[in-house]
């Protein structure tokens, strides 16, 4: 297959190309149409690796499309920076021609999830549409217009997800990786790595170093609130101190647009400050329902997710004093 006049890059309706370097491409999810989270095209030279699958299989199949359209070829690596569904559900389109990547941790927690979640929403798709009719209905009553449209996008992409469903062959990574892997290629190396899970229990990004490119998964986001029920927050402030020590130049996040280092900075800043607000929530015995999203954070986005953080950070101190 040729390639594509990447000085007119195909356009799609799941997510929008951003040319992040030659030969490296950024996949923007398109809020409410089923992709949720970022992904990336990488042409190593002689062969192609795809970052993160996205949530549906429809927005995996113009990911596939994008990816061979701008490489020549179809992809030979797909790479699950973490488990959760926006970044992996689309795994089966690439499969098997692609072998997929991920670290240990990850492949185990997406095992289970296939094991024991997924069965039951195949079982009980009906539940699931409830939840979705009643956040619709929610939402509809939300005075705050930007977090009314949040909603709003939620609901288009639940409802996409669960349009697939039916279709759903979750696909697990068949290479794993404990800390470090190269991926070789004529044109150039990408390094995938991990230092831990600070997002989820498990979580990995990939460098190219030639480009100075970091391809960060939920690592760092850009414009948009962390998510920090799933994992560790203390441990994610050192990932991010690694991270960071590799001098990027050009960051891809999970969410939001392709953007500079200093998305680094401000995903620890945000963390440092959710802490602080957590310590004084704990010590006067106050409600994160009565807080409110900080006037530097009010711009960004997933601001359903302010409130649940609190929470979250809430119950790990109260937690973590009652064992001292």
């Amino acid at each position: 297959m040729a390639k594509c006049n990447v000085g007119d890059l195909p356009e799609y309706k799941h997510f929008r190309l951003e040319q992040a370097a030659e030969g490296v491409y950024a996949a923007i999810s398109v809020p409410g149409t089923g992709s949720l989270g970022n992904a990336a095209i990488v042409d190593l030279g002689d062969a192609t690796l795809v970052v993160d699958t996205f949530l549906t299989i429809q927005a995996a199949e113009q990911l596939r499309d994008a990816a061979e359209r701008l490489t020549g070829r179809p992809a030979s690596y797909v790479f699950n920076t973490h488990w959760h569904a926006d970044h992996t559900f689309g795994n089966q389109v690439f499969a098997p021609a692609a072998q997929i990547i991920s670290t240990s941790r990850t492949r185990d927690i997406m095992a289970a999830f296939a094991k024991e979640r997924l069965p039951q929403q195949l079982a009980e798709p009906e539940a699931l549409h409830r939840a979705i009719d009643e956040w619709e209905e929610q939402s509809k009553q939300v005075s705050d217009a930007k977090l009314r449209m949040e909603m709003e996008w939620e609901v288009a992409s639940d409802r996409e997800y669960m349009r697939a469903l039916p279709n759903v062959v979750y696909t697990l990574p068949a290479i794993t990786f404990e800390q470090q892997i190269t991926l070789h290629g004529s044109r150039r190396s990408a390094q995938l790595i991990t230092y831990g899970g600070g997002h989820t229990q498990s979580d990995a990004f990939v460098y190219l170093s030639e480009d100075k490119i970091a391809i960060t998964g939920d690592l760092v986001l850009s414009g948009h609130h962390l998510v920090l029920r799933f994992g560790n927050p203390q441990e994610w402030l050192h990932i991010l101190d690694q991270v960071e020590a590799l001098q990027a130049e050009i960051i891809v996040p999970g969410h939001g647009p392709v953007c500079s280092p200093d998305a680094i900075g401000k995903a620890r800043t945000y963390l440092k400050d959710m802490f602080a607000l957590a310590e004084h929530l704990v010590r006067s015995g106050g409600s994160p329902d009565a807080v409110q999203v900080p006037e530097a954070y009010r711009s960004w986005y997933f601001t359903s997710d302010f409130k649940t953080n609190l929470e979250v950070l809430c119950a790990k101190l109260t937690e973590s004093a009652a064992e001292q």
